[in-house]
């Protein structure tokens, strides 16, 4: 048995990895040599012990230039641009997906309405928005569902697993989960053919293309830069640089797209089990989340082929975006 301060003491070492390190449940559990079921346990008391005092809020507007001029360059219904702490020649994936995370948290908390159907992928930046969204003002937002948009990737108890993120941000919501209940990726065609038949399986993705509104985030095709470690239980380093050699740049929902926007075919595509890029289109509001110097490429081409309407970035990538979109304008007026 823990004394009174040694316990305390383990209570902020935990904290620590989990909200300033960027570290998830299993990792801080492998790191402590604890369960994860003792980590839940300890990160709650350390909130409800006030040791952990949220107060993420990023300041929406600042950068209200760079919304507007990213809103009419790319003809998106909204930009929300937030402050990143990180430098351009030296940042965190962790801490901009949190970031960028607690200002989709402040969107949705803005945008949602009662009756809502809210799809949800997977991802680092997700689990930021989700972790965000407890400590937002609540809303009275009756009958609000939250619909699984992929099947499971990896480890079912990870934070990052889908059904964990969909469950969490059911309840925060005080909503109703739909989970779907099936892997991200099947062994074979065949059997993703099976889990596709499954009346549970069916319905839910009926539900996620009928949502009101799609939460993504946007990835590059480059083995170097994933950090979802379960990403590799289903996909291998030369795959995804084969990928990548023959044109692809992004992905959402695992969904591959070239420069322009056009998805990009592969073996892979007839194994996912989720939204299809054409199906996520058809959703009145897809909101992109993603910032970083290792995603411009990637939200750029989002951008291009229209797969977002509304967008949650950081003002570094924002400012890419705006010159490129500049160099491509320059070039195609030189052409004409």
């Amino acid at each position: 048995m823990l004394r009174a301060l040694d316990h305390r003491r383990l209570l902020v070492k935990a904290a620590r990895l989990y909200y300033e390190d960027g570290l998830n449940q299993h990792e801080i559990a492998e790191r402590l040599g604890l369960s994860r079921q003792k980590v839940q346990r300890i990160l709650k008391e350390a909130h409800d012990q006030a040791i952990v005092q949220i107060t993420i809020k990023p300041i929406i507007g600042v950068f209200s230039d760079l919304e507007r001029d990213l809103e009419e360059h790319f003809g998106l219904a909204e930009a929300i641009v937030v402050e990143t702490t990180t430098s351009a020649n030296h940042e965190s994936q962790a801490t901009i997906a949190r970031e960028v995370g607690a200002g989709a948290a402040e969107y949705l908390i803005r945008v949602m309405r009662p009756h809502d159907k809210i799809a949800i992928s997977v991802g680092n930046a997700l689990l930021g928005m989700i972790n965000a969204v407890p400590h937002s003002p609540r809303l009275d937002t009756p009958d609000v569902k939250v619909i699984q948009a992929l099947g499971g990737l990896g480890d079912p108890t990870h934070d990052v697993h889908a059904t964990q993120l969909v469950t969490r941000l059911a309840h925060a919501l005080k909503g109703d989960a739909v989970l779907l209940g099936a892997p991200a990726v099947a062994g074979t065609r065949v059997a993703r053919d099976l889990f596709l038949r499954d009346p549970h399986v069916s319905q839910a993705l009926k539900l996620a293309r009928r949502a009101d509104m799609l939460f993504v985030g946007i990835g590059p095709s480059r083995s170097d830069s994933v950090v979802v470690q379960d990403f590799w239980k289903v996909m291998d380093a030369s795959t995804m640089d084969e990928l990548h050699a023959r044109g692809a740049v992004g992905s959402i929902n695992l969904r591959h797209f070239d420069a322009n926007g056009k998805a990009f075919y592969s073996e892979l595509d007839e194994r996912i089990i989720g939204l299809t890029l054409d199906e996520m289109k058809e959703i009145r509001r897809v909101v992109g989340i993603a910032g970083g110097s290792t995603k411009h490429e990637a939200i750029l081409a989002a951008l291009r082929g229209k797969l977002v309407n509304v967008l949650v970035t950081d003002h570094l990538a924002a400012q890419y975006l705006l010159r490129s979109k500049s160099r491509v304008s320059e070039h195609l007026r030189a052409s004409n």
